[in-house]
């Protein structure tokens, strides 16, 4: 395939994705920040009730009275619960941070060793290509 062809299907997609990139920020101005402001304002309200003993379980599944058929939507209340703090916990945790570390320690080797066969000259094979688009200055 010639570069032409390419710079050209890059162009294409490009004014494409700049298109859609500026109704979605249209779209996130229109409609984004203002759900967004009465999501936290309603997650914050949950909050609350839940300290007040409010079972949140109820705005949970098919009967939730969170369920607006004549708008066409539901709010799902989603509730993560944390247990109180005992000794058995702390020694798990204490154990996943030991594996992480070593799991990150293991991931820098391997980068490391990545990079020692590109300088040994080792074939590389193409795993996947892909995309990425960003605004830059007209």
């Amino acid at each position: 395939m010639k570069i032409d062809d390419l710079r050209s299907k890059a162009f294409d997609t490009a004014k494409l994705w700049a298109a859609c990139d500026e109704a979605l920020a249209q779209v996130d101005e229109a409609f984004g920040t203002p759900w967004q402001a009465s999501r936290d304002t309603l997650n914050t309200s949950l909050a609350i009730a839940d300290t007040k003993g409010v079972e949140l379980e109820q705005f949970q599944g098919p009967e939730s009275p969170f369920k607006f058929p004549e708008i066409g939507t539901q709010v799902i209340v989603r509730v993560s619960r944390l247990p109180v703090p005992c000794d058995e916990l702390a020694k798990l945790d204490i154990r996943i941070e030991k594996v992480e570390r070593e799991l990150k320690l293991l991931k820098s080797k391997r980068k490391s060793l990545i990079e020692q066969l590109k300088i040994k000259g080792l074939d590389f094979v193409t795993e996947k290509v892909t995309t990425a688009y960003k605004r830059i200055t007209k």
